[in-house]
């Protein structure tokens, strides 16, 4: 894969697979990832990349745009691990470079840093996680009507199992939980009636691929190589050995690569009254996604 224009976007809800998706599919030789960015995020979650460009930048079609658009985004100010990492993760002097003769607005700034991060891991193959809230996947097909899409999906009530087990933390008091876990109860039926709306909506398109978690964790060899045949580039046995350690994956140490162990925890970590509220809600989801009671 060599063509800048078709670069493979993986989105989704939080919690969901994306990072395990990105790192197998970083092992290809030729494909790269850039980490999330927030280029464009509803208000009532972060700070996107837009609205600090507006803030700090204004106009990126006036004079001066471009040198301030640069000293802002290596300034720390941005939203997001990549933008506090961003001396690293993104040589300044090449993206000035690619930058230079462009006619600069969101569209040519996401290209060129996709670009330069590309080839600062040696590869031809451009790509991005979450490069903006997922709800806005079609502007996506809209900047790049070439480009690959993944979404990735997983069983509402086993990401509300993941989410309170990343955030929840035993200094808290018993009201701040509680408050937590609402929050995080909206937020993730929120998220599974948009990913469910986004897959009725793609599903029919040539350039898009839905990946549930489930079948990822269980079949990984399979999954991995239909999507390789997807993206047209060569399945890699270190696809099946991520370099990783998370929720979804073993401490690497013994050279495995995928844990099953979090497909079942949901069913002692979440109440009764939570996982039916969220089959109440999501029937309909669940069928457009492609679960059944066998999987839930």
């Amino acid at each position: 894969m060599t063509d800048t224009s078709a670069p493979v976007f993986i989105i989704g809800g939080s919690r969901t697979g994306s990072e395990m998706l990105k790192t197998m599919l970083s092992a290809s030789a030729e494909l790269d990832f850039v980490d999330e960015l927030f280029l464009y995020c509803p208000r009532w979650l972060h700070k996107d990349l837009a609205s600090n460009i507006s803030q700090h930048v204004g106009s990126l079609s006036e004079p001066g745009a471009r040198d301030a658009l640069i000293k802002l985004l290596y300034s720390g100010i941005p939203y997001g691990w990549f933008w506090a990492n961003a001396s690293n993760q993104l040589s300044r002097d090449m993206l000035e470079h690619e930058l230079a003769d462009s006619d600069l607005d969101m569209r040519e700034l996401f290209r060129a840093i996709m670009v330069v991060h590309a080839s600062m891991h040696g590869k031809m193959g451009t790509g991005a996680k979450f490069p903006l809230h997922f709800s806005s996947a079609g502007r996506l097909l809209e900047w790049f009507p070439n480009c690959r899409i993944i979404q990735a999906t997983r069983n509402p009530k086993a990401v509300y199992a993941s989410q309170s087990a990343k955030y929840l933390t035993n200094d808290q008091s018993t009201v701040s939980k509680s408050l937590s876990r609402f929050q995080q109860f909206v937020h993730i039926n929120i998220q599974t009636t948009w990913t469910a709306r986004i897959h009725e909506r793609l599903a029919g398109n040539e350039n898009y691929r839905l990946v549930r978690y489930e079948d990822m964790v269980l079949s990984p060899r399979e999954q991995l190589v239909k999507l390789c045949e997807f993206l047209a580039v060569d399945f890699d046995e270190n696809m099946l050995r991520p370099k990783q350690y998370g929720s979804s994956f073993n401490e690497i140490a013994g050279g495995q690569g995928v844990s099953r162990s979090s497909l079942e925890r949901w069913r002692t970590s979440t109440s009764s009254m939570s996982q039916c509220l969220m089959d109440l809600l999501h029937g309909r989801a669940y069928r457009i996604l492609g679960y059944d009671e066998r999987c839930l």
